[in-house]
């Protein structure tokens, strides 16, 4: 009777070296991709920053004028309703004196004008937010855009050439008689 061996292929146990070179090369390419959405999205985030805080202070002079509208409606219904008190907001619209009256000069800042409904005026604009600034430098950098994008680049190229797990099987860069673009030839080019 022949008996059949199966060989069971068995993966070595990775070792500490080739997990901290796979660790390496993700690290690089997610901070390559960083870096490439930082460049990218940074100009939209921009534009949308500004239209949130262009919305944002629209809001609140709307608010503001709301408020002022509810005010002069309050004046029309009591014109409407109280004859008396429209008497005397007349009065005080013409400079009118009742006859017997005493007129008091007193400063500017104490005389009643009715129409004077300004109130304190809206907020010009709304406050920036405290990362707005690095989002405007990135966006309109155009030095600062490309340098990034070559480091984006330059992480890609590491992290291939360098850093990919499957080169454990071929032998580190740094062996004594290999030279680096040996180790890269015999990495990524298949001999017949």
């Amino acid at each position: 009777m022949a008996m059949h061996h199966e060989m069971i292929s068995e993966d070595p146990p990775e070792t500490l070296s080739g997990l901290a070179v796979s660790l390496a090369f993700w690290l690089c390419l997610l901070c390559s991709a960083a870096l490439f959405a930082i460049v990218g999205l940074a100009p939209k985030y921009l534009t949308y920053l500004q239209l949130r805080n262009q919305f944002d202070s629209n809001q609140l002079r709307l608010v503001h004028y709301e408020q002022q509208a509810g005010k002069i409606e309050k004046v029309i219904e009591a014109i409407r309703r109280d004859k008396d008190f429209a008497a005397e907001l007349a009065r005080v619209e013409f400079d009118a004196v009742r006859p017997g009256e005493e007129v008091i000069p007193v400063d500017v800042g104490l005389e009643l004008d009715a129409r004077n409904h300004k109130g304190t005026p809206p907020p010009a604009e709304v406050l920036q937010k405290w990362y707005e600034p690095a989002v405007q430098m990135f966006a309109s950098d155009s030095s600062l855009r490309l340098t990034l994008l070559a480091v984006a680049a330059l992480l890609v190229v590491i992290s291939f050439a360098f850093l990919q797990p499957a080169g454990a099987n071929h032998g580190a860069v740094g062996d004594g008689h290999r030279s680096i673009w040996q180790t890269l030839r015999r990495r990524y080019i298949r001999e017949a």
